[in-house]
């Protein structure tokens, strides 16, 4: 008897060794809301007011894979990481099944380098995102509370990346990437690392210390040659200045943009679009700040952005937008919110009745946030 207890625990050791195997997580957040917004379009002519379920409102709904393998001095890592809609289930990033993020990983004392699928350095978006720490509000909250609205960039993500990211030296973190061919689900036919494709860069720099945050982030778009849309636009480029100081009452942010040549600039409105504008040049600056209250976290940020046409400097488009929010959270996995703002836009380029254009939107909405 004493012996087969013996020899059970034995074979017990020596499978749970044979079967050791790298530490992988699942993970993933869901968040599902409650939307009204309010439109008026071409200088209050028609107006359009909706009631909707929202997916991803406040933060995008995904659901993903993560793990790492010590390998002696270095370890290997990888991300998985899948949008997708929790109103109707559909697969979000054009249908892709990790388009969120599709990376593998090495690193080591010298920093980590990645392969893959990454959101941009110049974005709030996965594990390089560099502008989280400019702005009280993410890249969601419908039109009115998106950061994304007072600059030129994308804050996008990009196929066929290779990128780099330092160790923080006393605080100071650096990390580029580069884009062979930025989308091969659009671009389907050209050959990577060639004028024919849309290459993308971005690289940034970032500071923290007890209580502040400073970024610096850029990045540039090499449009392709081939491409009817963007072939005779000259490279796009963005760089962003800004970063947060915690007074403890409130957690103020505030960042500043210059962009030029950009064609991924907000088109709340359609009023870019309409009028032909495919690239844009200008400014734009944001102030925002988090404040505990009420058990919870009050939200609030106003952002400018002046552009105009590259291809015709007399056509020129301002916009701006300011939003109010309050989350609160149950638990470290579950979080309620609530926002509601105001967005608009004026552009010179005339209407039918030879009017300057102006476009706006109130909005407002609530949901639930589940973290697994």
């Amino acid at each position: 008897m004493k012996k087969s207890l013996v020899a059970a625990a034995l074979l017990g050791t020596f499978a749970a060794s044979a079967f050791a195997a790298p530490s992988v997580t699942l993970y993933g957040r869901v968040d599902t809301g409650l939307a009204y917004t309010h439109k008026n379009l071409d200088n209050d002519t028609s107006s359009t007011n909706t009631v909707e379920m929202t997916s991803g409102f406040s933060t995008g709904n995904r659901w993903g894979l993560t793990g790492t393998e010590d390998i002696g001095n270095a370890k290997v890592g990888f991300v998985l990481e899948s949008g997708f809609n929790s109103d109707d289930g559909a697969s979000g990033q054009d249908g892709r099944l990790f388009g969120r993020e599709a990376q593998v990983n090495v690193s080591g004392a010298y920093g980590t380098l990645y392969a893959g699928r990454l959101g941009s350095v110049n974005s709030d978006n996965g594990t390089l995102g560099y502008l989280g720490d400019v702005s009280a509000f993410p890249s969601g909250f419908g039109i009115v509370g998106s950061q994304a609205g007072s600059t030129g960039t994308a804050y996008g993500r990009y196929d066929n990346v290779l990128a780099y990211q330092t160790p923080a030296f006393s605080g100071l973190q650096a990390a580029a990437m580069y884009s062979f061919k930025a989308d091969s689900k659009k671009d389907t036919t050209t050959r990577e690392n060639t004028s024919f494709a849309d290459r993308y860069a971005a690289a940034g720099l970032r500071y923290k210390a007890g209580k502040a945050a400073v970024v610096l982030a850029g990045d540039y778009t090499l449009y392709s040659n081939s491409n009817a849309t963007y072939k005779n636009l000259d490279n796009g480029y963005s760089v962003i200045l800004g970063g947060n100081y915690d007074f403890g009452v409130a957690k103020v942010f505030a960042k500043a943009t210059y962009f030029d040549n950009q064609a991924s600039a907000t088109d709340s409105f359609s009023l870019l679009s309409d009028s032909k504008t495919v690239g844009v040049e200008g400014w734009g600056v944001e102030l925002s700040t988090a404040v505990p209250a009420f058990g919870g976290t009050v939200l609030g940020t106003v952002g400018y952005r002046d552009a105009k046409n590259v291809d015709n400097s007399d056509a020129k488009f301002k916009r701006w937008n300011a939003a109010l929010g309050y989350a609160y959270a149950f638990s470290k996995r579950t979080s309620v919110y609530a926002a509601a703002g105001y967005a608009q836009e004026k552009s010179n380029a005339k209407d039918r009745n030879a009017k300057d254009r102006k476009a706006s939107a109130a909005q407002a909405g609530f949901g639930l946030v589940h973290k697994f």
